[in-house]
């Protein structure tokens, strides 16, 4: 059982994260409605951050933003996480070649997080960007990862009915396991959490556990038979190229 988390601590990072998800800014009454979280409590919060430089605060526009600080947190953690640099090199060979946005994320709960994505310039964007979450039985990638569950877990860890997304959003655990094993070894996702968009996974692992699932997701209408099968190819590639990064450098994030 969870021990139960300290709640002012909480609210600052609730703070943060909204403020990041939004690429243009947001106010006070917006980061109040989506935390909902009273104006009084949030503004002691909102100054110390842009005291500290965690966010900025525009007098023009009224809005909170990302602070320096946060970015060079960022940088200070991405560079203790050498694996992580040859990750995301490899990445990026796997998204120029199969021209695609490619995504690592690992499983917490019964949700994925994105680790790393490399994006192309696709007419419709995707949801998911680095630090989200997303319920698994949604996304590709959170069928990677669940590749080893029997049908029970599966259920304990899903005991709630799923949230629909699209009309092909899946129903139930039986369904996800179902789904999960139409194929020995890559997971699919197909417009079930965005329309159009659709997504093809492979866990990662280390020393026989996954640890994490690596994607490649792509347009219903610019994809072939032959397309998927390159997908295919190159994500086994790559799959086997970052579990020995794994072996060699350790996984850590």
């Amino acid at each position: 059982m969870n021990k139960k988390l300290h709640n002012p601590t909480l609210r600052v990072i609730e703070v943060i994260e909204t403020v990041a998800e939004s690429q243009s800014g947001l106010s006070l009454s917006q980061i109040s409605s989506k935390i909902n979280c009273p104006k009084s409590t949030l503004m002691p919060i909102l100054k110390t951050l842009c005291e500290r430089n965690y966010l900025l605060f525009s007098e023009e526009t009224l809005l909170y933003t990302m602070g320096k600080e946060i970015l060079f947190l960022s940088s200070m953690y991405e560079s203790t996480n050498t694996s992580l640099d040859l990750i995301q090199e490899q990445m990026k060979r796997l998204s120029t070649v199969c021209n695609e946005t490619c995504h690592l994320g690992i499983l917490t709960g019964n949700e994925i997080m994105y680790l790393l994505k490399i994006s192309t310039n696709n007419p419709i964007q995707l949801i998911s960007s680095v630090g989200k979450r997303l319920p698994a039985y949604a996304t590709a990638l959170g069928k990677a990862l669940l590749f080893d569950k029997s049908l029970s877990e599966l259920e304990e860890l899903f005991p709630e009915p799923f949230q629909s997304f699209t009309s092909q959003t899946l129903k139930s655990p039986i369904d996800l396991y179902n789904n999960i094993h139409n194929d020995s070894n890559f997971a699919s996702e197909n417009e079930e959490i965005t329309n159009h968009a659709c997504c093809i996974a492979l866990p990662i692992r280390e020393n026989g556990k996954i640890v994490a699932a690596l994607s490649v997701s792509f347009l219903t209408f610019t994809t072939s038979p032959e397309k998927v099968l390159k997908i295919k190819k190159e994500l086994l590639k790559s799959a086997s190229i970052i579990e020995r990064i794994i072996k060699n450098k350790g996984f850590s994030y």
